[in-house]
């Protein structure tokens, strides 16, 4: 949605795209904890009592953790985009000029060119995706 956003309001100008909403400029606590566990939630699921009181003796840590996380997050500067793009497509301002290979120094030019065969998609079939193996259900515990 965001590069879809990026390219008609470059293409057709501002008056073609609606207004974006924000609703603060203040990143939420939620982003800085939600990275850490994001990966737990299964896995908490499926594991032992001993997994789970060690997360209970370790949940400090990611206290700890998420708080700077945040903190950090805070502490950072609002991206702007450049006057250039920002003006590009209003009325009277002129319209950037689209980057060329001539644009680059002569070692990116011999670079770009060197992986000029994957720019462009090759002819021939898809590779046919490996089928996947079913997941084999756990054994009970026995009680014994």
């Amino acid at each position: 949605d965001e590069w879809e956003f990026i390219r008609r309001y470059m293409e057709e100008g501002p008056h073609a795209v609606p207004r974006p909403r924000l609703s603060t400029q203040l990143p939420s606590p939620i982003q800085a904890f939600s990275a850490q566990f994001e990966g737990l939630g299964r896995f908490f699921r499926n594991s032992s009592w001993l997994f789970k009181l060690v997360m209970l003796m370790v949940w400090p840590a990611f206290v700890i953790i998420g708080t700077a996380h945040w903190i950090s997050l805070l502490l950072c500067w609002r991206p702007r985009w450049p006057k250039v793009i920002r003006e590009a497509g209003l009325p009277g301002k002129p319209v950037p000029s689209p980057t060329t290979l001539s644009d680059y120094p002569p070692e990116i030019q011999e670079r770009l060119l060197a992986n000029a065969d994957r720019w462009q998609l090759k002819p021939g079939k898809r590779p046919e995706k490996k089928p996947r193996k079913p997941r084999t259900p756990r054994a009970p515990k026995s009680s014994t």
